[in-house]
């Protein structure tokens, strides 16, 4: 057999099957008559071999292989069956193809078969001769192997063994002439016919020139391979998607739950730190001012001044005088400063305004006064009152 090079021209871009050589499996042998190349092509005539169209609402390769085991599991008693899906056309999410479907023992190719490459049926390459619709039919020493096209896609294979005796067994006339009456009953378009003795040398050198046209014709046939190689390559991506898969899924529980977890444990701390606040105010309101609504911005922090308060009784720090003085400065400095001081607290350590403003701006201003005048000017609570503006606790130390 001699050596054949084409090139393939995938649609929207440049890959090149190149140094391809074309072998053919005959019983135990592989005959070969140029050396061995990088990318071989060997050609089969698979006995078990039989082929169904798909059509699925999905295009992931793994899904379509799981559906199509699932469809095949009623007929596994029947013995098991390797499955190689190909993608012809892909629709939106869905996608559309052909699966063949191979006995395990198909797969086991002789010794000389080795050196990797690609598998194709016998018939498959020879899809050009009937402009992809008809019957291309293998025939070598021991084999008819043949496949049915209806534009440009195989939709049945068959094998029989055959026979040199006239009137003795399946011979490529009888063949074809098997898919006229089925192609009659089925009302299928039956085609032109081609037929290849690959038993003859200058016929089946003519293989190479074949195939490029067939791969010209139809691009999809450089994605078949019915070899061990690409079912254990299938099945070791399955196998690592699937582990993959119930790793994510084990992260996520686990992140759900650490989630949920920490969610809880925060609603109960600020449920705790609000059981807190509202007993410190409820104190606050009981011990110190009764009469005092709304929300208490540091009730420990004003309890502690009112404490002082009562124990210093003003003796010590800025005297009243001066602090009376001070707050007419803050005023006469700013005649616009429109601030209503409702409860002035005065201490040794400081005042304690409880007054009202009508926009925030004011009563930030009234703070920025205080600042040059003592310590720390702090606001503790300021909330919005509907017709008053603002009413607000400013604490000031000196």
């Amino acid at each position: 057999m001699p050596l054949f090079n084409f090139r393939l021209l995938k649609k929207g871009g440049g890959s090149e099957f190149e140094n391809v050589t074309f072998r053919r499996v005959v019983g135990t042998e592989v005959r070969s008559a140029g050396p061995a190349r990088r990318s071989p092509v060997t050609l089969v005539p698979m006995r078990s071999l039989s082929l169904d169209a798909f059509a699925f609402p999905f295009s992931n390769a793994t899904k379509v292989r799981e559906a199509l085991r699932l469809q095949v599991l009623p007929y596994a008693a029947a013995g098991e069956v390797e499955i190689f899906p190909v993608v012809l056309e892909r629709t939106g999410r869905g996608a559309n193809g052909i699966a063949w479907y191979v006995s395990p023992e198909e797969l086991s190719l002789p010794e000389g078969a080795g050196g990797g490459g690609m598998v194709w049926p016998a018939p498959l390459p020879l899809a050009s001769r009937v402009e992809g619709t008809g019957v291309t039919l293998w025939a070598d020493e021991e084999n008819l192997c043949s496949l049915l096209w209806q534009g440009d896609r195989p939709v049945l294979s068959r094998w029989r063994p055959r026979s040199h005796t006239p009137g003795a067994g399946a011979t490529p006339e009888s063949e074809l002439a098997w898919f006229d009456l089925y192609c009659k009953g089925q009302g299928l378009e039956r085609g032109a016919s081609f037929v290849l003795d690959a038993a003859d040398p200058e016929e089946f050198a003519s293989v190479g020139d074949i195939a490029r046209e067939s791969l010209a014709r139809c691009p999809w046939l450089r994605s078949v391979n019915l070899s061990r190689t690409a079912l254990e390559g299938a099945m070791g991506l399955e196998r690592g998607v699937r582990l993959l898969t119930r790793a994510a899924c084990w992260i996520f529980l686990m992140g759900a739950l650490a989630l949920t977890g920490n969610l809880l444990r925060w609603n109960q701390l600020q449920h705790k730190a609000e059981e807190v606040r509202g007993r410190s105010e409820a104190l606050y309101r009981e011990v110190f001012d009764p009469s005092r609504t709304g929300r208490i911005g540091n009730p420990v922090a004003l309890a502690r001044d009112r404490i002082a308060a009562l124990q210093g009784g003003g003796s010590e720090g800025r005297g009243l005088d001066d602090v009376l003085a001070d707050l007419g400065a803050v005023f006469a400095e700013d005649p616009s400063l429109d601030v209503v001081v409702d409860v002035l607290r005065y201490n040794a350590e400081g005042l304690d305004f409880t007054g009202s403003a009508p926009d925030m701006s004011t009563v930030l201003s009234f703070r920025k006064a205080w600042e040059g005048r003592a310590g720390l000017s702090q606001l503790d609570n300021t909330q919005s009152v509907s017709g008053v503006g603002y009413r607000f606790d400013l604490r000031v130390r000196w």
